[in-house]
C-alpha cells in the first residue's frame, strides 16, 4: 500500500516538472571516425603479404673517383706543350703576302780568290774534299782529270781557269762541288766552301754588262744577300766544254 503510493507521488512530479528542450547534435558530431578494423586472419598470413607504406626509395650513389697524381701531372704537362705549340705557331698571313715572302732561293757559297760564288742548293748533290784524279789525254785545260764517285766517273773542273783565274792560291780549304746537271754528275774545285744563304727574288739581278768574256758567258746573275752580293753561277753553261775555254 505504501509502495504504491510513493510511486503515485513521484509520478506526478514528474510530470509537473519543465520540460527541456533537446537539440540534435550536429552529423558530424554524431558520427565518430571509423575503427581501424583487420581480418579476423590477420595474424595467420605470411609476412610478405602485408603492405604497409617503406621508406622513400634510396638514390644511386655515384662512386667516387681515385685520386691519380701520375694523372694529373700528364693532362698538366699537355696543356702546357699546347699552350707552347698555340704560342709559337706562326700568325696566318694573306696568301698573296704569304706568296711573296716565301718567294725565295737558297744558295750555297764558295769563293774563288776575293770574290764570292753562289750555286743553287737544288744543283748539288754534295761536297767531298779533294782527292787523287785520273788525267785523260786532250782533255781541256780547265779539267783537271776524272775521280770515281761510287763508281760514278765525275768530270772535275778547275773553276780559277774556267773564268781565267791565276792558279797562285792557297790549297788548304779547297773542296769539290759535285754538281747534277741534266743526267751527268759534275765536280768543281773551289778554294774555300763559306755557307749558304738565302736571296729572295726581288734580291737578284742579271749579269751586269760590265762582265766580258768567260766571266760574264757563266753568270746567271747578281744576288744580294744582306750587304753581300754573290755572283750566281749558271752551271749549264759551266760544264758544257764548248763554250769559251779559258788560256
Amino acid at each position: 500500500m505504501e509502495l504504491a503510493r510513493i510511486r503515485n507521488k513521484s509520478k506526478r512530479e514528474e510530470e509537473q516538472a519543465p520540460q527541456v528542450a533537446q537539440h540534435p547534435l550536429p552529423a558530424a558530431a554524431e558520427e565518430s571516425p571509423p575503427a581501424l578494423s583487420l581480418p579476423d586472419d590477420v595474424f595467420d598470413l605470411p609476412h610478405t603479404a602485408i603492405a604497409f607504406p617503406g621508406p622513400a626509395p634510396a638514390r644511386s650513389v655515384i662512386p667516387a673517383r681515385a685520386f691519380d697524381p701520375l694523372a694529373v701531372i700528364l693532362h698538366g704537362r699537355e696543356q702546357d706543350r699546347a699552350a707552347e705549340q698555340d704560342a709559337s705557331a706562326p700568325e696566318l698571313l694573306p696568301v698573296d703576302q704569304l706568296a711573296a715572302e716565301t718567294s725565295y732561293e737558297e744558295f750555297l757559297c764558295f769563293r774563288l780568290g776575293d770574290e764570292e760564288y753562289g750555286i743553287s742548293i737544288m744543283e748539288i748533290k754534295e761536297i767531298i774534299k779533294p782527292r787523287e784524279l785520273t788525267e785523260v789525254p786532250r782533255m781541256p785545260s780547265y779539267l783537271d782529270g776524272v775521280l770515281s764517285l761510287r763508281g760514278v766517273i765525275v768530270p772535275v773542273y778547275a773553276l780559277r781557269r774556267r773564268l781565267n783565274m791565276p792558279c797562285d792560291h792557297d790549297r788548304a780549304f779547297e773542296r769539290i762541288i759535285i754538281v747534277r746537271c741534266d743526267e751527268g754528275l759534275y765536280g768543281l774545285r773551289v778554294d774555300r766552301v763559306t755557307d749558304v744563304v738565302r736571296i729572295e727574288a726581288g734580291q737578284r739581278e742579271t749579269a751586269p754588262s760590265v762582265l766580258e768574256g768567260a766571266a760574264r758567258e757563266f753568270v746567271a746573275g747578281i744576288g744580294r744577300a744582306g750587304k753581300r752580293m754573290v755572283i750566281i753561277m749558271d752551271i749549264p753553261k759551266v760544264v758544257d766544254t764548248c763554250l769559251g775555254e779559258g788560256d
